[in-house]
């Protein structure tokens, strides 16, 4: 896979992350920006772990309930991710 692809794989990624953590915190998704803390958006547990098994079915591979203390921004948990999705992870 080329660097270009990961990255907009990176980016699809990203949008699909806002736009979910938008719905469980009922804010629009351009509100969440990538590199703000998702706890300081009031994201609580039970929904990092929602968003955790969103994750699993959308790119089918499975997620660590805790992945989103693990990588607390939307940049770095996309990141975590499209990785994970290119190497098919």
């Amino acid at each position: 896979m080329t660097a270009h692809s990961h990255t907009v794989s990176e980016i699809v990624v990203r949008h699909w992350l806002a736009e979910r953590i938008g719905i469980l915190l009922d804010r629009a998704g351009h509100e969440i920006q990538p590199d703000v803390l998702m706890a300081e958006y009031g994201l609580d547990s039970l929904q990092a772990v929602a968003l955790a098994g969103e994750a699993e079915d959308r790119w089918g591979l499975p997620v660590d309930p805790d992945v989103a203390w693990q990588y607390p921004t939307v940049a770095l948990l996309a990141a975590h991710l499209a990785a994970r999705i290119a190497d098919g992870d």
